[in-house]
């Protein structure tokens, strides 16, 4: 019965939508940061930033998305949207909203909280990538 309302998609669109959504959070945290970071004249601390950023899109994100992308590989076309991520990534995504939100309204330095957010932001521009090129591989 509730079937005929579960948003069906294929394996493709799945891959894009993870794609765009690593790429759309990452661009919006690497901007966010990038500011704080230009406000206040840290150039340097954004350089070692996107450095870090770098470090751990290529050895922590890049896993991970490379096991989302086996997973979606694995389940058959027109399955739910929401199963773009599993429900531990789910999980994972809540985390760390709350964590950037916490984070934002604490009393830590600007300049800290923009390094942060820049580096997550970049590794997840640099690990998206890889989700990128299994969708391009599907078309």
């Amino acid at each position: 019965m509730l079937t005929q309302f579960k948003p069906s998609v294929s394996r493709k669109t799945l891959l894009f939508v993870g794609a765009f959504f690593w790429s759309a959070v990452g661009i919006f945290l690497l901007v966010r940061g990038g500011k704080f970071l230009a406000e206040g004249d840290h150039y340097v601390m954004l350089g070692v930033a996107l450095a870090v950023g770098t470090v751990k899109g290529l050895l922590v994100f890049e896993k991970s998305a490379r096991k989302n992308i086996s997973r979606i590989l694995l389940r058959g076309d027109n399955s739910c949207l929401g199963g773009v991520y599993s429900f531990k990534a789910w999980g994972v995504i809540l985390a760390m909203i709350f964590l950037g939100r916490f984070l934002r309204t604490s009393h830590i330095a600007h300049h800290i909280y923009g390094f942060v957010i820049t580096a997550v932001g970049w590794g997840l521009l640099v690990a998206s990538r890889v989700i990128w090129e299994a969708w391009v591989r599907k078309t």
